[in-house]
């Protein structure tokens, strides 16, 4: 069953009134779980649980299928529905785990790969951590509704063939794009470049953007955009453009693949 983005979206309104206080002094690592078995293997790793706060908390211990859409935004499904989910290769040592105060307990992640597997591609799953309500759960009002401090920790579970070691990405199209903000109506400007993972390994990967004023040879940076994507995938990196840029342009785009050395470039004329 898919998860829609606005059900998550108040799922995490909920979090984060609490996260603020209480995650702070709650950990979970690591954030993300790498597996590379080969049909047939077994491999375990261990997620370590740390509770600095004065309460005791309980979570519950679960899985996900999920992938990102071309905006990057997380999109969550039931597990085993996506074609390309690992969670069925998965199994907990715990469903729930309480971890008293000041307390660190260990949840053990075992991933079997069956043994029948053909499949050269990475496949994925995300292991959730998400506090269970206790009784004595501080309650906090907002505008008279009683909220109770819910978080939930979400670790990134990859598997990756032994023999996958192509990271690639390029871009596929560099775009100028306007649209209306919702509250002032007034025109926001934006600079977008899509990429592809051409590769076969997932990749994390920096996107920067320059514009060089043609006239003046005046250069400026936008801030560059985080992107990671599973083989196959494609993600649009959005730049905003400074109201009072005018003129003609030279627009530069770089994505940083693994290494300084290993670069993408595209290039795009604008004039704004």
């Amino acid at each position: 069953m898919y998860l829609s983005f606005i059900q998550k979206l108040a799922a995490m309104a909920v979090l984060c009134i609490g996260v603020l206080a209480m995650a702070q002094g709650v950990t979970v690592s690591p954030t993300r779980l790498f597996f590379t078995g080969n049909p047939g293997e077994v491999q375990t790793q261990t997620v370590t649980i740390k509770n600095d706060t004065p309460s005791t908390v309980t979570f519950g211990v679960g899985l996900s299928d999920w992938y990102r859409d071309e905006n990057g935004q997380k999109l969550y499904f039931a597990p085993n529905t996506l074609p390309q989910s690992n969670a069925s290769w998965l199994k907990l040592s715990e469903n729930s785990v309480t971890v008293a105060a000041g307390e660190t307990k260990e949840v053990v992640v075992t991933m079997t790969v069956p043994a029948q597997n053909k499949n050269n591609s990475v496949t994925n799953s995300m292991l959730m951590f998400t506090q269970v309500a206790r009784q004595d759960d501080h309650f906090s009002k907002e505008k008279s509704i009683g909220i109770k401090i819910l978080f939930e920790f979400a670790l990134h579970v990859f598997h990756t063939p032994a023999s996958n070691s192509n990271e690639d990405l390029d871009f596929t199209a560099i775009d100028f794009v306007t649209k209306k903000d919702e509250k002032t109506g007034a025109e926001q400007r934006f600079v977008t470049a899509k990429i592809k993972n051409l590769g076969n390994v997932n990749s994390d990967s920096t996107v920067e953007f320059e514009l060089m004023n043609k006239s003046t040879g005046a250069e400026i940076k936008l801030n560059p955009q985080a992107i990671s994507m599973m083989p196959g995938a494609e993600q649009i990196a959005t730049f905003p453009i400074p109201s009072q840029l005018k003129g003609a342009y030279k627009g530069v785009a770089i994505i940083r693949v693994g290494t300084e050395a290993n670069v993408r470039v595209g290039e795009k004329e604008f004039n704004f």
